[in-house]
């Protein structure tokens, strides 16, 4: 990193004030295979249905899938910034008007060795342009490495996605556990996504709970419950948008009614109410 972009990181580091309505949400995973990719791309569309601007960043820097799932080229991907080949806004690709991406590579050759400081060099960029989005959502990468734990002390909100099976609830557990021993006051919201029906989410849900209520002593809240539906499958390989090639399909009135529930959080949440699962 060159000299000009660590004196600018060390200045808005000085500046950094207290965050107002900006709301950027990690959603992340403690293993790869839960489908985070998918929710974020999915949750992201349907807030942008409801008239809220949305920006989804793929955070999986060079292992980036986002692009592949709505058939399009990043031709402009994060490593250009970091590279100093592009400018931020020219990273930003517009897939309707409500609803912008920022991809990621695919095993590029070039992209730099990533730290803090390159990640924090980012997030002042979003901190220019935040004003601009209702919600900016970051698919992280799978796990819980330090630069994911750095991404998720820069959001607001952690949307934990797993799978009903006891070792992703485990991997999910892992990942709680790592983000209260890092972070101050989490927003841990959590999808149970790919079950067999309701019933068995709610039940890993409550695994999951029962384990993160008696040994970290902390709260997570049950945004929803995506059971396993084909045409997910036949959507990524046709490389389509889900919740717009399938609007009336069970898993997409599920996203719909998850993204509803999360709106309905968030409003009570800036009304300085408390933060509850007795708000679903």
């Amino acid at each position: 990193m060159n000299e000009q972009i660590s004196r600018l990181i060390e200045i808005k580091r000085l500046e950094r004030k207290n965050k107002t309505d900006r709301k950027i949400i990690s959603v992340c995973s403690g293993k790869g295979g839960t489908g985070k990719s998918f929710l974020a791309l999915n949750f992201g569309y349907k807030l942008s249905r409801l008239n809220k601007k949305v920006l989804v960043v793929d955070f999986d820097f060079n292992f980036s899938n986002l692009h592949l799932m709505i058939n399009e080229i990043s031709e402009n991907p994060i490593s250009n910034l970091f590279l100093q080949k592009s400018s931020f806004d020219e990273l930003i690709f517009k897939y309707t008007e409500n609803l912008h991406f920022i991809f990621g590579d695919s095993g590029s050759s070039e992209f730099p060795k990533l730290n803090n400081d390159l990640l924090e060099y980012f997030f002042i960029h979003l901190d220019y342009i935040s004003n601009e989005y209702d919600y900016i959502i970051l698919d992280s990468s799978a796990g819980a490495d330090d630069l994911v734990i750095y991404q998720l002390s820069r959001s607001d909100i952690n949307l934990i996605v797993a799978s009903p099976e006891p070792t992703a609830v485990m991997d999910a557990y892992v990942l709680i556990k790592v983000i209260t021993e890092n972070l101050e006051q989490p927003r841990n919201l959590v999808v149970i996504n790919k079950a067999d029906n309701k019933e068995e989410g709610e039940q890993a849900f409550k695994n999951l709970n029962t384990a993160v209520n008696h040994f970290l002593k902390t709260e997570i809240i049950l945004l929803g419950v995506i059971d396993y539906d084909r045409l997910v499958y036949k959507s990524i390989v046709n490389q389509e948008l889900f919740t717009a090639a399938y609007p009336n399909s069970v898993a997409s009135l599920e996203i719909e009614d998850i993204v509803h529930r999360f709106l309905k959080i968030e409003h009570v949440a800036n009304n300085n109410q408390p933060y509850s699962s007795n708000l679903l």
